[in-house]
């Protein structure tokens, strides 16, 4: 096993170094360079870009592919934010804290030659399994500039002396640079690791504390706005479980149904499925974990979360509506675990016109990458294809 991993390693070397090398050379920085940005505000045209980078997911040595395509889904975006979804790195396969370090910067490295403002929450796998905890983590991502995300909240409840909700954190987006009016908001939140119950699925959610705090800022900014509800998108790991509810149940066999606990379902009649994927059942905790309910029901009484936007299931990608809410998952852009041609990015638009709505579509690896690079991910693809998982 070790001796193919060392082999797609070199072939990777070999293949497309000189191609990141090149795209790299060729970029014009100085054009991309702007001051560090302390706050958010809405483009000239009106207009806010979110590019949001799922499932990195990637070992001590981040991929060279892995490494071209973050540079280039930054470099055709043009986003004026990005957040990064969790399982940024995968701290299973790096136990060490200079190997967990090396990974992040290896990612910031890329990310910040475009000087554009970088928020982040993690995932179930970003310290699992490494000595560098998510305090330290956040430790490292704000050593940069371009970083605006923060620790936040954190909820003193710990599982296995892990705790397991550091960043959550609320970016303010004002009318325009010069202005002192908060027009949107963006809700941070760390859906912690695995569900201390240990039921169904094991995974996490965000905690009560979480809640009371995100109530509390959301009042906060409502009552600054003349007691309108700010509008608002949020971004965490892992879905909540009423996803089982928005997808559509549907007869066992059906065509493209995924079992998800024991039930078959679909997206929802008429989702556009040139633009949505279902590939695999969702990964929410427990379907009858109540604290797992309380997130989206309390957003839906604060009135101002439009959507939900969340990575974790990597071969996903689609918005299905609740109640109101969007709930939104995005593809893993990772190429040190899964394999699948759905992978990639999702590029958030929101316009200062109407900042209760939003856009959004997937940006495919693939369609991003050079027409000459991409035979060399196709052999890329065929070697981790023969690799045993990690």
């Amino acid at each position: 096993m070790k001796a193919k991993r060392l082999l797609a390693a070199l072939m990777t070397m070999v293949l497309l170094v000189p191609c990141v090398g090149t795209a790299f050379a060729a970029y014009d920085y100085q054009g991309a360079k702007r001051e560090k940005c302390t706050r958010l505000s809405f483009n000239e045209d009106g207009k806010l870009r979110i590019l949001q980078i799922a499932d990195i997911q990637e070992a001590i040595w981040v991929s060279s592919v892995e490494k071209l395509l973050l540079f280039e889904a930054v470099r055709q975006t043009k986003p004026d934010l990005i957040v990064l979804t969790g399982d940024n790195i995968a701290g299973y396969s790096a136990e060490k804290k200079w190997g967990a370090t090396f990974a992040i910067r290896q990612v910031m490295d890329i990310l910040s030659l475009f000087h554009t403002p970088i928020a982040a929450v993690f995932g179930n796998h970003d310290d699992e399994g490494t000595e560098l905890t998510k305090l330290d983590q956040m430790d490292v991502y704000e050593s940069y500039p371009t970083f605006i995300g923060c620790r936040g909240v954190v909820a003193e409840k710990t599982v296995d002396k892990t705790v397991i909700n550091v960043g959550t954190y609320n970016l303010p987006v004002y009318a325009d640079k010069c202005s002192d009016e908060v027009a949107f908001n963006i809700w941070c939140f760390d859906s912690g690791n695995y569900n201390p119950d240990n039921r169904y699925g094991g995974y996490g959610y965000v905690f009560p504390e979480q809640l009371e705090w995100y109530v509390d800022k959301s009042n906060e900014l409502k009552e600054a706005n003349g007691g309108v509800p700010v509008p608002s998108i949020a971004f965490q790991h892992i879905i909540p479980p009423q996803i089982a509810e928005a997808l559509q149940q549907v007869p066992e066999g059906t065509p493209g149904a995924v079992d998800f606990a024991g039930k078959w379902y679909t997206l929802p009649e008429g989702t556009d499925l040139t633009k949505n994927h279902l590939s695999e059942a969702p990964c929410p905790p427990h379907l009858d974990f109540e604290p797992g309910y309380a997130e989206v029901e309390t957003m839906l009484a604060q009135g101002d979360v439009n959507a939900i936007f969340c990575g974790h299931d990597h071969v996903n990608g689609f918005s299905v509506p609740y109640k109101g809410i969007d709930l939104v998952t995005s593809p893993g852009c990772t190429y040190g675990s899964y394999n699948d041609d759905n992978r990639g990015f999702r590029l958030i638009t929101i316009d200062k016109n109407d900042p209760t709505a939003h856009e959004s579509e997937l940006l495919l690896a693939y369609e991003l990458l050079h027409p000459r690079t991409r035979p060399l991910l196709s052999v890329l693809a065929t070697i981790l294809e023969h690799i045993e998982p990690v």
